[in-house]
């Protein structure tokens, strides 16, 4: 839920423009923390869930399989693919036919030669239809060349469309793996194993915890964009374990400006204790700008 919503509903102010600290930095008191990222992992394909890896509270990394729909059709279509594949690679790289041809326009060439010669030699001693059909024999075995080598063309362009068709086979496979598409945490799971999914079904939602973002609003009369853009800050916050103070830095500010404030977005890098986070979103902080600071190098988004 936006922060603008949540104070609507609310009927209090949950985000207060920052106030300045001794040294004159902006400090925002109330600023809510949420999510950096989340992702509800979508099946790609339908079909039935063989395999799922995950329950809810599982740490997954980007590209880990959390689940597997049948794949029995695809696999066997790659079987398929791949033997006419190698069938059309074989054809491809065999030159029998070529070879087969020069060789037999070479006697044919000899043949008509010879002929020739003959004829020259003795006048009438081979006829004009024998001479004849003897040339055209050396000009057709001219053209089973080119034929032999169109037909070696071909073949490699249907094993070029086979490898096509092994690889679509692959892809069918590969798009019935459902990965992670960040680090993160499993905060919940839909579907249970042997239930059928359908393109677009959500399977389960991840959300990144390592990273979260810090909303909060600014004082424009005090503080113009160019002194908080790209600036560090500190996050504090009381825990059950006493104050806790956490570092970012500001990724966006607002190019509007609300009731004399305008809006920023720190991205803050969360730690763990005893194996659990520390920062979590719902939670409200106070972040010192630091706005004195020489603005940090634009991070890569």
């Amino acid at each position: 839920m936006r922060i603008d919503r949540l104070w609507a509903a609310c009927g209090a102010v949950l985000i207060v423009a920052g106030t300045a600290a001794a040294d004159g930095e902006p400090v925002l008191e109330r600023c809510l923390v949420s999510l950096e990222e989340e992702a509800k992992v979508p099946a790609r394909e339908a079909g039935v869930l063989v395999q799922l890896t995950v329950r809810e509270g599982a740490t997954v990394s980007k590209g880990d399989v959390i689940a597997k729909i049948d794949d029995n059709q695809p696999q066997m279509e790659k079987r398929k693919a791949k033997a006419e594949h190698d069938q059309a690679l074989a054809k491809a790289e065999s030159d029998v036919d070529v070879r087969y041809a020069q060789k037999a326009q070479a006697v044919a060439q000899k043949a008509s030669e010879k002929a020739e010669q003959s004829h020259k030699s003795v006048p009438g001693s081979v006829t004009d239809v024998e001479r004849d059909r003897l040339r055209l024999e050396w000009e057709k075995s001219g053209l089973q060349i080119e034929q032999a080598a169109l037909e070696r063309r071909l073949n490699d362009l249907t094993a070029a469309a086979k490898g096509v068709e092994v690889e679509a086979s692959e892809n069918g496979i590969e798009r019935r793996l459902i990965k992670a598409p960040l680090d993160g945490i499993v905060v919940q799971v839909f579907p249970h194993q042997g239930e059928w999914m359908q393109p677009g079904d959500p399977l389960a939602r991840v959300v990144r915890t390592d990273k979260l973002r810090v909303e909060g609003f600014v004082d424009a009369s005090k503080w113009g964009p160019d002194k908080v853009r790209n600036r560090p800050v500190t996050v504090a916050v009381t825990l059950d374990d006493g104050p806790q103070e956490f570092v970012g830095r500001i990724i966006f500010v607002s190019p509007l400006v609300e009731s004399g404030d305008y809006r920023v977005f720190a991205e803050v890098e969360n730690r763990q204790a005893d194996g659990e986070w520390l920062l979590q979103a719902g939670q409200t902080v106070t972040m010192t700008i630091h706005s004195k600071q020489a603005p940090l190098p634009p991070a890569n988004r």
